[in-house]
């Protein structure tokens, strides 16, 4: 397949897809944003009142805090499970790791909010997970460094690069010395996850709910030309951006010009050609593009019709969902679906209500005609005369104001949105009579109207949040190329990625909120109240154990310190017994080797500075030396000059190691008992 014929079927599929840029799906999710700024419907009448609600915008709010409390009580969203007794501290040290790439290196919670209100306004939320390269430039400056100092430190830093340099003698010792600042630039790499608008994720047509197996996803996004030459392409200032219709995007529009009528517009500065915009496109597709008759899965970059990248792919960065699943669609739900219409309702309902009390306020009159002084009764003000030439000439017409009805017709409508979405206002929504009613029978209330949220959490633990998590473990370990210090627990730990197994085992911890937490510890101290009255009443061992006691204190703890629990209590079994106290003779040979190494490494550094010393009288300029470390010669003269100083060295650290191996195998020899 060409490059060309490539271009022409993801145009293909682009077209196809489902998110359109002016599609059914775009006007939906248009409309709902509509909807949750409270803009007019477009029927109103000049001079009536177009007031409009916001059952919308209500029922997402409210049910947000619930939902996201639910997920960021505990620093631990997900836990890896061990395979096997041997595999729980690798699992632990994974959990631990994993949740904390994401919720402090990434800012989770944003990212859980954006997702969860995407889902909840527009149907489906989404992010990303992916490596990010970047370089790291820093200044170092250093004063008065001797010669020997400066070709160490070049021979030693590689990665640091001369940035100033002044070469002086110094005033009191009137040795050659250096003034140098450094600029230390580092290639690094890191993980980012971010959430990403649902208008530039581009869905293939058949995609079922489980979207990493989608035959098409493109993401899309607004980038500069800087920052695509930054992501490593080689593009030209006047490359051809022909994505125009990612430009009128109906939700994009909406988005940006709720409070900006300008906000789409493009904002490429001419006179800066690297600033000017263009559409990036990810496309990932399963396409037989070697010509073997089997599809890969692949990642395609591009700008208009032109082609930057073509690799194949493991994996897509992207993850999402929605809280209001349809079975066997990709596509779900969203709150606009369910209380739109009683939105539109209330709202016509509500401006009847201000029309007529506008109209009771402001009434009528009835006049003869002819009888009354028409500019007097248009002239209203206090104490003011209307000519008439009969009584009775003028009478109000009367605006009986709406009652009852129309009010309790609100009512149900705001029951209706309750019972439709889960969102409730606890306190009010309790009929008056029930207000004095048992405390149990508002916790019930309580518990009912949180099912529905419930309900939400689960679906987006299982779906999104799960399949996020397995993405931020396999990027990591992809990824990252060497180990590094982390704190984990309240200690510095070493985490290597690299060495994961592969591990597809996880449990979300959700519905672990405040409530929940609670009638965790309220259980757990009920259980272990009942052990206690068990050992009381002498039945010991035969009924409670001591890791029944433990089992019982390690949930307590875990209820109110999720992170920190096993800080409390300790597994009374499997505890290792005490090492024996060491030999005496053992630790003075050990005292011994370490001070003879001391003092052999002293001998040795001197040797070093004595040959560079002797290289700087035969006029070799170290600094070029060390800047030409790497060649081979200059490598081989070095190593000759110093080896005398590595043999010695090596020969008294073998004494003293081959006299502690004696000391231990005495040692050894003594614990065993005799046959």
């Amino acid at each position: 397949m060409t490059a060309d014929e490539l271009i022409a079927l993801i145009e293909t599929e682009e077209a196809n897809c489902i998110s359109t840029t002016s599609g059914a799906l775009a006007e939906q999710r248009r409309e709902a944003m509509q909807y949750y700024y409270g803009k007019p419907y477009g029927n109103e009448v000049e001079g009536r009142s177009q007031v409009v609600t916001t059952e919308v915008k209500d029922a997402i709010e409210g049910v947000l805090p619930t939902l996201m409390a639910i997920f960021v009580t505990s620093d631990e969203i997900v836990r890896f499970e061990p395979q096997g007794p041997e595999d729980e501290a690798a699992a632990r040290q994974e959990t631990d790791y994993v949740n904390l790439v994401f919720s402090r290196l990434n800012n989770g919670f944003m990212v859980l909010y954006c997702l969860f209100k995407d889902a909840l306004l527009q149907k489906n939320g989404y992010a990303k997970v992916y490596w990010e390269k970047y370089e790291e430039t820093g200044i170092e400056s250093y004063e008065k460094l001797s010669d020997i100092e400066l070709a160490y430190i070049l021979q030693t830093y590689p990665e640091l690069k001369i940035d100033k340099h002044t070469a002086y003698n110094d005033p009191q010792t009137l040795e050659p010395v250096h003034d140098v600042v450094f600029r230390r630039t580092e290639k690094r790499g890191r993980i980012c996850v971010d959430p990403v608008p649902p208008e530039e994720v581009l869905i293939s047509r058949s995609t079922s709910n489980q979207l990493a197996k989608s035959r098409f996803v493109e993401h899309r996004t607004k980038k500069t030309i800087s920052q695509i030459r930054e992501m490593g392409f080689t593009v030209a200032d006047d490359i051809q951006d022909d994505t125009q219709d990612a430009e009128f995007n109906l939700e994009r529009q909406e988005r940006l010009s709720f409070d900006d009528a300008n906000a789409g517009r493009n904002e490429s500065n001419p006179i800066d050609k690297s600033a000017r915009e263009v559409w990036y496109r990810e496309a990932y597709l399963y396409v037989d593009f070697d010509g073997d008759g089997i599809g890969e899965y692949r990642k395609v970059s591009l700008i208009g019709k032109t082609l930057l990248d073509n690799v194949e792919f493991d994996s897509l960065p992207l993850v999402g969902g929605s809280a209001i699943p349809v079975p066997h669609k990709h596509y779900g739900m969203s709150f606009h679906d369910l209380v739109g219409d009683i939105q539109l309702i209330k709202s016509t309902i509500t401006r009847q209500l201000l029309n007529n009390a506008y109209l009771a306020n402001n009434g009528r009159l009835k006049v003869l005609d002819g009888m009354v002084n028409m500019e007097d009764l248009m002239t209203s003000r206090p104490e003011g005369i209307l000519r008439m030439r009969t009584m009775g000439a003028v009478e109000r017409l009367d605006n009986p104001l709406l009652g009852a009805p129309f009010y309790n017709l609100l009512d149900y409508f705001d029951k209706m949105k309750q019972n439709r979405v889960g969102a409730t206002d606890f306190p009010n929504a309790v009929d008056p009579d029930a207000i004095n009613a048992k405390a149990t029978f508002v916790e019930a209330f309580r518990n009912a109207a949180l099912e529905r949220v419930n309900l939400m959490a689960r679906i987006l633990a299982e779906g999104p949040i799960k399949e996020l998590f397995y993405k931020i473990r396999e990027v990591e370990s992809k990824h990252r190329d060497k180990a590094q210090m982390v704190q984990l627990r309240g200690k510095w730990v070493n985490v290597d990625p690299r060495e994961w197994k592969t591990r597809r085992d996880m449990t979300v911890t959700v519905g672990l909120g405040t409530g929940s937490q609670q009638t965790i510890l309220q259980g757990a101290q009920l259980i272990f109240g009942m052990q206690l009255e068990m050992l009381k009443a002498g039945l010991g061992d035969r009924v409670v154990t001591p890791m029944n006691l433990f089992q019982s204190a390690r949930t307590a703890a875990r209820s109110v310190f999720p992170k920190d629990y096993e800080a409390f209590f300790d597994d009374p079994t499997g505890k290792p017994a005490p090492p024996p106290p060491p030999n005496p003779d053992l630790l003075k040979i050990q005292l011994a080797a370490e001070k003879a190494k001391l003092g052999d490494k002293q001998k040795r550094d001197k040797m070093a500075m004595d040959a560079m010393l002797e290289l700087k009288r035969m006029g070799i300029d170290l600094i070029a030396l060390a800047n030409e470390a790497n060649q081979h010669d200059k490598e081989m003269r070095m190593d000759e000059m110093l080896q005398g100083a590595d043999q010695e060295h090596a020969h008294v650290e073998g004494m003293f190691d081959r006299a502690a191996q004696v000391a231990a195998s005495r040692e050894a020899a003594q614990r065993t008992p005799p046959q």
